[in-house]
């Protein structure tokens, strides 16, 4: 039973650690496309927002199952 409590207590803090990843990913997601609107037509720049943006949805996927 020790055993069983460990893994639900690990499992209930991993998502945790997800969902915060996740808000940290939105952030920063949200300052790229705030750089892009302003002007900042780096293919490097677009590259990190799709891969941000790719990122949260499978996060998302993932914490939802």
């Amino acid at each position: 039973m020790r055993t069983t409590v460990t893994l639900t207590h690990s499992h209930t803090a991993h998502q945790r650690r997800l969902r915060e990843m996740v808000k940290r990913l939105v952030i920063e997601l949200g300052y790229l496309e705030h750089c892009l609107e302003q002007g900042l037509q780096e293919a490097h720049v677009q590259a990190a927002a799709t891969g941000i943006d790719t990122a949260i949805d499978r996060l998302n996927e993932h914490l939802s199952t």
